[in-house]
């Protein structure tokens, strides 16, 4: 009986199913490709490189290497929401990827004229998960540099932004199914 539970216990804490109040933001597809584009350190100085393609399996894959040269150090991807998607009634975002094991961020922007953009990193396993982002852990931060705003309460979103930016030299690669918003 014991090990029975055990294995209940097991399978259930090791496989982590999309939630039923979660609503999609972003699916990738083999048409999304065109709605990323990457934003390096370059547009600083810096020499950082990173790539975005989707798969044949309809995953986002941002992959490059980052690097600190002439004071550089991150790499991301962006996509404009030409309309701004309201996320009010969520409580935090949800990203279903693979990671490489290296910390990542989420980054969104509330208003197209806001020049800060909501930030909160978290680390990935290497294995297939979904990471749930609470709207109250993601600080308003304008070029690495705290901005004293409330934080993320939901609302519009009008940009969306995946960065890497450790303060390391790394190569790094991540597939991402698609961002989403949790409810409760």
């Amino acid at each position: 009986m014991h090990y029975l539970a055990f294995l209940l216990l097991f399978f259930t804490s090791c496989h982590t199913p999309m939630q039923s109040d979660t609503t999609h933001l972003y699916d990738f597809t083999q048409h999304a490709s065109s709605d990323w584009e990457v934003e390096d350190d370059t547009v600083m100085g810096g020499e950082s490189s990173g790539n975005f393609t989707v798969t044949e399996d309809g995953h986002g894959r941002f992959y490059g290497h980052v690097s600190l040269a002439n004071d550089g150090g991150f790499s991301s991807i962006q996509a404009n929401m030409e309309k701004g998607t309201d996320v009010g009634k969520a409580k935090a975002f949800s990203i279903r990827l693979k990671g490489d094991g290296k910390r990542y961020t989420l980054r969104v922007q509330s208003k197209p004229d806001q020049n800060y953009l909501h930030e909160a990193s978290f680390p990935t396993s290497g294995k297939w998960e979904t990471v749930t982002v609470p709207f109250e852990t993601m600080e308003a931060m304008h070029h690495g540099e705290p901005v004293d705003v409330a934080e993320f309460s939901g609302g519009p979103v009008h940009k969306l932004q995946f960065m890497i930016g450790n303060r390391k030299e790394q190569d790094f690669e991540v597939l991402i199914d698609w961002i989403g918003t949790v409810a409760n």
